[in-house]
C-alpha cells in the first residue's frame, strides 16, 4: 500500500484527486470533507456535499478513483439503480468489478 506520511498528506492527496476528477468528469460538488470513518468509504448528501474516508489514501489509485467517482456520480443520480451504474461505468469502466475489488479491503484493518 502507498506510504502516507501523515494525516495532512492523506487529506491533501484525497482532496486534490477529488477536485481533479470532479473537473475532468464535469461533476461538481458543493463541499468536501475527509475524515476517519468506521463503516463507509464515502458518501454524498442530498446537497452534493461529499465525505471521503481518509483511509482511501492507502488504497491503490484505481480504487481511490472508483470511490471518488462513485460519490461524484451521486451528485447527479442519488440511488444505486441501473442508470447510476451505467453512468459510473462511463467513468471507471467495469464498476461492479472495482466494487468487488474494493470489498477485499476491510476498513478496520487500514
Amino acid at each position: 500500500l502507498p506510504e502516507i506520511r501523515d494525516r495532512e498528506d492523506a487529506e491533501r492527496k484525497i482532496a486534490d484527486r477529488c477536485r481533479r476528477l470532479s473537473h475532468e468528469a464535469g461533476l461538481p460538488f458543493s463541499r468536501l470533507t475527509v475524515r476517519n470513518q468506521k463503516t463507509r468509504w464515502g458518501s454524498c448528501s442530498t446537497r452534493n456535499a461529499i465525505s471521503l474516508n481518509i483511509k482511501l489514501a492507502r488504497l491503490p489509485e484505481k480504487l481511490l478513483d472508483y470511490v471518488i467517482l462513485h460519490e461524484l456520480v451521486h451528485t447527479r443520480i442519488k440511488g444505486h439503480g441501473p442508470s447510476f451504474w451505467r453512468m459510473l461505468d462511463t467513468y471507471v469502466g467495469d464498476a461492479k468489478t472495482l466494487r468487488r475489488e474494493l470489498g477485499k479491503y476491510m476498513l478496520k484493518l487500514l
